[in-house]
């Protein structure tokens, strides 16, 4: 946004403003794009109280472990008028902000990875759209990432979308536990048959709750737990035309795994599981997943680097040879 000329303020923690001070900000992404910042063209902030003035839009983009406090540091700077775009993945996180602040909270779907590579570079590793909830004060900022490359556009429903989201997202924790890079963890079938195990517990909740998820890939939501469990040299081929990933893509699960940090588990593979036991069904894979996670949170020592056949071995149990 910067880039296209748009007014933006950056808030943030001290750590990420003391490194775009030092190196500015270098937007890379799959495609080779490249849009380079200096210093003094990154405008960054670290308290709220330090903005003058009220914003027209927000975009709040920490991860779901951290909503209600930067909910909470928002208060004092949003009215009424503002708009406050959530950006997290998993369900709930839209309801979560409003319950604190008076401004118009409007969902937003990010579907590409981006990693934080050396320095201060952002690199987007995945092809995807931006999808966000359709309001007037929004358009500006869909028309600023058009102009950049990055696909965006708005849509009325919102419901199906985060869904559909939550579907693809079930492999954050996987790719976690895995501790490998996206594309070589999909390219192991053991790895996917976990997957298409907690995709295939997610679609039979929503179908007992009369949820449709939205198709955010070129296959339907339906067919995608069936892909996965191809031979790898089908799925490669199939894969290469559903999504494009490349080499430096992780999940971000790994990320706050490796620095110690709270996980978004609650929001994703605990949230099939509590739809799961709403519509009276069970989701095992995932209510393992998320135990497993939160045993690593614990440990603090990182991702525990688990191999597909042991990740098979400890999730699976009981599941049969899919």
């Amino acid at each position: 946004m910067l880039a296209a000329g748009l007014d933006v303020t950056l808030l943030g923690r001290e750590r990420v403003r003391d490194t775009f001070l030092e190196h500015g900000l270098k937007l890379t992404d799959y495609q080779g794009r490249v849009a380079h910042l200096t210093p003094d063209a990154v405008p960054f902030i670290t308290s709220s109280a330090d903005y003058q003035g009220t914003p027209d839009v927000v975009l709040l983009t920490v991860k779901c472990t951290a909503l209600e406090e930067a909910a909470l540091d928002l208060a004092g700077l949003v009215n009424s008028e503002t708009v406050v775009v959530c950006c997290q993945n998993g369900i709930g996180t839209k309801e979560l902000v409003a319950r604190h602040l008076t401004a118009r909270t409007v969902p937003a779907m990010v579907p590409f990875n981006v990693a934080w590579l050396e320095e201060a570079r952002l690199h987007r590793g995945t092809e995807g759209e931006l999808l966000l909830q359709q309001d007037k004060a929004i358009e500006p900022l869909v028309e600023a990432w058009k102009l950049m490359g990055v696909p965006a556009s708005t849509k009325s429903d919102f419901t199906s979308i985060s869904w559909g989201k939550l579907l693809l997202n079930l492999n954050n924790a996987i790719n976690a536990l895995a501790g490998i890079p996206l594309l070589e963890e999909l390219h192991d079938r053991d790895y996917r048959r976990v997957l298409s195990s907690c995709m295939r517990e997610l679609l039979a909740a929503l179908g007992k709750a009369g949820i449709k998820p939205a198709k955010l890939t070129k296959a339907p939501p339906f067919l995608v737990p069936w892909i996965l469990l191809l031979p790898n040299w089908l799925f490669r081929i199939i894969a290469q035309q559903m999504l494009a990933i490349d080499p430096l893509a992780r999940s971000s699960m790994w990320d706050d795994l490796q620095k110690g940090r709270p996980t978004e588990i609650d929001f994703l593979n605990q949230a099939v599981v509590e739809l799961a036991f709403q519509q009276g069904l069970t989701a095992p894979v995932n209510e393992r997943i998320v135990t497993l996670v939160k045993q690593m949170e614990r440990a603090g020592g990182g991702s525990p680097g688990m191999s597909s056949s042991e990740m098979v071995s400890q999730l699976l149990h009981g599941k049969g040879g899919e």
